[in-house]
């Protein structure tokens, strides 16, 4: 397998040009797209904050039609010297199904320097090989059909954030879970509590829902912007569930993809809000401050009940 070492000499040939300066973790984050004549199938790479040195990047490869996801794997950091809280290379290592990829990272400047080393694990007695190459900063959400998107987006995973994040604006309807029950309606049928009809659908749909709000004992419906979701006294629980979209909140982001505002996790779509970004920013704000990581759904078609989880 192979190790982390020292850069191929095209590679190191370009650092002994730069002047030695300090880095820090942060001046890796954001995604990168490959520049120049690089040989690997690698096209774009998105690396996120995981809490102090710690990072998670996610990689694309060169597939037809559309870029294919490697996964997201955990990152390395190396300093000069033990002591040293500076962060000059990022590595990770990604299994392709019929191969190990180590990707090691540097900072250069605006681009980073990378090389790929992979070791075949297929059996056909191919060559191990080395490829380095430049990465430069990128604007986009996902594959989205044919080609990237370009747009500009915002939130980790999206470029480096160049905006706060909005103050999360909530508005919530309190309710006794244990008083919650099914009545009937015409052709409808309602989950009502303590005189509020908080749900409404079809008779099955209605029943699961309720089912939903009894079991997580959700005593709170609340919206931030067009995002309705359920709370536990002050907190959105966890716990096993059905029907859900799950994502990684570190890298999760807002993007405009074609005309519409999307949260997206690199090729999953999570929720559209058209025309309108402030909606799809306080979506995230909603993600990030509870430490969301699925999006559940009581049916998925036609959704009665849309609620929220924490891991």
């Amino acid at each position: 397998m192979a190790k982390l070492g020292a850069f191929a000499a095209g590679i190191a040939a370009v650092f002994c040009l730069l002047t030695a300066g300090r880095a820090d973790v942060q001046d890796f984050y954001g995604n990168w797209e490959t520049v120049g004549s690089l040989t690997s199938d690698v096209a774009h790479v998105q690396i996120s904050p995981a809490g102090g040195n710690h990072v998670k990047i996610r990689v694309y490869g060169r597939c037809h039609p559309i870029e294919c996801d490697w996964g997201l794997a955990d990152g390395r950091s190396y300093s000069d010297a033990p002591q040293s809280r500076d962060v000059n290379i990022l590595a990770a290592d990604f299994n392709t199904g019929f191969a190990h990829k180590e990707l090691i990272f540097r900072k250069a400047g605006d681009e980073v320097l990378m090389e790929v080393l992979t070791d075949f694990t297929d059996g056909t007695g191919r060559h191990d090989f080395d490829v380095t190459g430049r990465l430069k900063h990128s604007a986009w959400a996902s594959p989205t059909g044919s080609n990237w998107e370009r747009s500009a987006s915002t939130g980790w995973g999206g470029g480096a954030r160049i905006t706060p994040s909005p103050k999360l604006v909530e508005s919530c309807t309190d309710f006794d879970s244990a008083e919650a029950r099914l009545v009937v309606a015409g052709s409808a049928f309602k989950v009502v509590a303590n005189g509020q009809t908080i749900v409404q659908g079809a008779e099955r749909d209605a029943q699961r829902a309720l089912g939903v709000i009894r079991h997580y004992r959700f005593d709170k419906k609340c919206r931030a912007g067009a995002t309705v979701y359920w709370k536990r006294g002050d907190t959105i629980p966890g716990g096993r569930a059905t029907d859900c979209i799950a994502f990684n909140p570190t890298t999760v982001h807002a993007a405009l993809v074609g005309h519409a505002w999307k949260i997206v996790d690199g090729p999953l779509w999570i929720a559209d809000f058209a025309a309108n970004k402030e909606d799809a920013e306080t979506a995230l704000t909603l993600i990030r401050d509870y430490g969301l990581s699925r999006e559940c759904f009581v049916p998925r078609q036609d959704p009665a009940m849309i609620y929220w989880l924490t891991p």
